[in-house]
């Protein structure tokens, strides 16, 4: 066992940069806020991607082309 009397106590690092460790709430909304759990910064999360923010209630995602449509107007010669 060693003697600790004869350990030094350094002094005190002032740490200069935070490895953040995000406490994020739950999505309610277009953001979030995050606090760090070792610093205390408050941080806003992004809940979805930018580009896929989104279209509103009258947005069509499911609504496709009717390419079978095309194809048989193709086959009788029909042209739009």
């Amino acid at each position: 066992m060693r003697n600790r009397s004869n350990l030094k106590v350094s002094e005190p690092v002032e740490i200069k940069a935070c490895r953040h460790y995000w406490h994020i709430e739950e999505a309610d909304g277009p953001v979030s806020r995050g606090i760090c759990k070792i610093c205390g910064e408050e941080k806003e999360f992004q809940n979805s991607w930018i580009a896929s923010s989104y279209m509103g209630k009258d947005a069509r995602v499911f609504d496709l082309p009717n390419m079978l449509e095309s194809e048989d107007e193709e086959e009788s010669g029909e042209k739009s």
